[in-house]
């Protein structure tokens, strides 16, 4: 599985609201700070937009992708202005500390195949006002159809793309590890792959992941065993094997302690239909 597989199958995505604007050029607001993801689909006009100190444009037609936690200035440059404003949680789960739009690189201003996007998220503007007990399914599902474009669009060359912001030796851990699954490598062996000390490795993690390398690699380890548990009929003990951990009972208090279910648990209420 390569880096950028791992972090699409990881991503979780929760659909918040949608709502339609109405502006004027008097729509303005400085140094405002996101408490979600927010998409911006621009349906009339145009304004300038500052997301963590860099400037954009952002012209009719166009798809903002607003990062949660960023802090945001905006000004209309148009007469009349029209925003639908979809809001949502998403994040990588084992690269929770780090926004899932810098991580996937995906750009500010989202133009290439945005005409797709109008019926999609015109579709779910007309059905938020519907009274049903089956909109949020509707409404999760549109998103990740519009996410699906976003990616797609994004990702062409998912090699290049994927993680394309870290620090190189960080990029070659990264891959070593999903490469080498079986494998559970102590920090010094990774420090030693790249030629660093393991202090100066532990301040380029926490930088680039928000996490020291014996958490990610745990982490990175709790997220290939579930796909594992969920989609095969492996025994825990084979599972923990695969994933370089030789003590069964040491990857089972591991499991529950990052996800809250034992490894049995997980797969009983995850699980696929398998075949006996």
């Amino acid at each position: 599985m390569n880096s950028y597989q791992l972090m699409i199958d990881s991503l979780q995505v929760r659909f918040l609201h949608i709502k339609s604007y109405a502006l004027d050029y008097h729509w303005h607001a400085a140094k405002r700070t996101l408490h979600h993801s927010v998409l911006w689909y621009v349906e009339q006009g145009s304004f300038y937009l500052t997301l963590d100190e860099i400037s954009y444009t952002c012209q009719e037609g166009q798809l903002c992708v607003l990062p949660a936690n960023g802090e945001i200035s905006y000004r209309a440059i148009s007469d009349e202005l029209r925003i639908i404003s979809i809001n949502f949680d998403a994040e990588i789960s084992f690269l929770s500390d780090r926004s899932w739009e810098h991580v996937l690189n995906i750009p500010v201003i989202f133009e290439a195949g945005a005409a797709e996007l109008q019926p999609l998220v015109g579709e779910m503007l007309d059905h938020s006002g519907v009274a049903s007990p089956f909109l949020s399914l509707f409404m999760q599902s549109s998103l990740l159809r519009i996410l699906y474009v976003v990616l797609q669009q994004s990702m062409a060359d998912p090699v290049a793309a994927s993680f394309q912001r870290m620090d190189e030796r960080i990029h070659t851990i990264i891959h070593y590890l999903l490469a080498h699954p079986d494998q559970m490598p102590e920090v010094a062996q990774l420090a030693d792959l790249v030629s660093l000390s393991e202090s100066h490795l532990r301040k380029l993690f926490i930088q680039y992941t928000g996490q020291a390398p014996l958490h990610f690699i745990h982490r990175l380890k709790i997220e290939q065993a579930k796909k594992l548990l969920a989609a095969s009929t492996k025994t825990i003990s084979q599972i923990s094997y695969e994933l370089g951990v030789h003590h069964a009972n040491y990857f089972t208090r591991l499991f529950k302690a990052k996800t809250g279910f034992t490894p049995q648990q997980y797969r009983q209420q995850f699980g696929m239909w398998l075949n006996e």
